[in-house]
């Protein structure tokens, strides 16, 4: 697949992946809250944010020039992975680790794939 390709598929793929799990996070923000031992408005907050992040991520890839995009959301990719895995520590079930850390893997992989796109560009433009 072409850098353009698959840095716009990336960049919907993950702002679809946000709009769906911030959902969920923000519908169930009170039995999660128990899971991780946050306050359910801290969880809530957490759901509603990554909802506006997915709107902003498909604002950028249909507005922004693509490579400036990839950059912002991998670099935001990176960010949330370190977070996601640090909130992780804080979770007081096993099971709940390890879902936080898939997430974290998940949310790693979008910005691995938006590094290759990213790759890809630059040596197409060469």
């Amino acid at each position: 697949m072409k850098g353009q390709q698959l840095g716009k598929l990336s960049l919907r793929l993950d702002a679809i992946y946000c709009l769906v799990l911030g959902t969920i996070v923000a519908v169930a923000s009170a039995p999660l809250a128990t899971t991780v031992d946050l306050p359910p408005m801290v969880i809530l907050a957490a759901g509603i944010a990554v909802v506006v992040w997915a709107g902003l991520v498909e604002w950028m890839r249909a507005s922004l020039d693509l490579r400036l995009a990839l950059r912002v959301v991998m670099v935001a990719n990176i960010a949330a992975t370190l977070a996601v895995g640090l909130v992780s520590f804080i979770a007081a079930a096993f099971l709940a680790v390890l879902v936080i850390l898939a997430v974290a893997v998940d949310i790693a992989l979008f910005a691995g794939s938006q590094a290759l796109a990213l790759d890809r560009l630059r040596t197409a433009a060469t």
